[in-house]
């Protein structure tokens, strides 16, 4: 049996990161800003840095405020969802930084 990515799971803890995590969402945007503008941005390396930086800290996070006792962060939301948030908020600074827009 396939391993079913839960989309709404994906969807919560993106606008999670997005709207309650801002420092954590800032210095991930400073970060990518600096390799678009160098010339050096990698999509696949992107997804990867918000996930470790921005998504892993906004999960737990989250389970602190929303989570029971029983379950663990990662099983909230485990990595395939994670990366799913990733890629699209990926998607998202690049679609910013395409029109000019880059954290300082």
């Amino acid at each position: 049996m396939a391993y079913t990515i839960d989309q709404d799971a994906a969807r919560e803890l993106e606008l999670y990161a997005v709207n309650f995590s801002e420092s954590h969402y800032n210095t991930v945007g400073k970060t990518l800003s600096k390799f678009y503008k160098q010339g050096t941005f990698n999509l696949d390396r992107a997804i990867a840095y918000i996930e470790r930086y921005l998504l892993v800290p906004a999960a737990k996070d989250y389970k602190l405020i929303n989570g029971s006792m029983a379950t663990s962060w990662n099983q909230m939301f485990p990595k395939p969802e994670r990366l799913v948030a990733a890629e699209s908020i990926a998607h998202s600074f690049v679609s910013e930084f395409r029109l000019g827009n880059f954290w300082s």
